[in-house]
């Protein structure tokens, strides 16, 4: 068995209002296991934030999350003013939708999002999804790199890579 490298820390910015915002914070609270979380209740604060933060402090942003609290939430906006600020193109986006709420889930990912996810009704099955996030993001998937040059490239960049 191979010895677990040092955990990585994440910054995940969480865009979500209401009832459903404060449960799903609540729930990534209680299983944040040392993760810091900045949630915001609307996109004008999000991204008033990021434009005011240097992509090389220690707090800036790897893991990005939005709920979709109604079938009318900005959410392709979002993703638009994302794919904008160069430094954050590469960072992953989970969106979760509320119940009842249908999203166009092929849209989704084809605007860059990295899961979609439907939030469950209850309570204790949010923090469930919460704990799966946590095994997989926190401690599978490897952070994107906050510090250094960001660069674009091609898939034929990859080849013989």
């Amino acid at each position: 068995m191979m010895p677990r490298s040092r955990k990585q820390v994440f910054n995940v910015w969480l865009e979500a209002s209401g009832k459903e915002g404060a449960d799903l914070e609540e729930a990534l609270r209680m299983n944040s296991l040392g993760h810091f979380l900045q949630r915001f209740a609307d996109e004008a604060s999000f991204f008033g934030a990021l434009q005011e933060m240097d992509r090389d402090v220690p707090s800036f942003p790897n893991l990005f999350m939005y709920l979709m609290s109604s079938p009318d939430a900005p959410v392709e906006n979002f993703f638009r003013q994302l794919k904008t600020v160069a430094d954050c193109r590469h960072i992953p986006v989970i969106v979760f939708h509320a119940a009842g709420i249908s999203p166009n889930v092929k849209r989704l990912y084809a605007l860059g999002a990295a899961s979609v996810i439907r939030v469950p009704i209850r309570f204790d099955g949010l923090v469930e999804v919460m704990r799966t996030i946590e095994d997989y993001w926190f401690n599978v998937a490897a952070a994107p790199p906050t510090d250094g040059v960001l660069t674009a490239c091609r898939i034929s960049d990859l080849k013989g890579a």
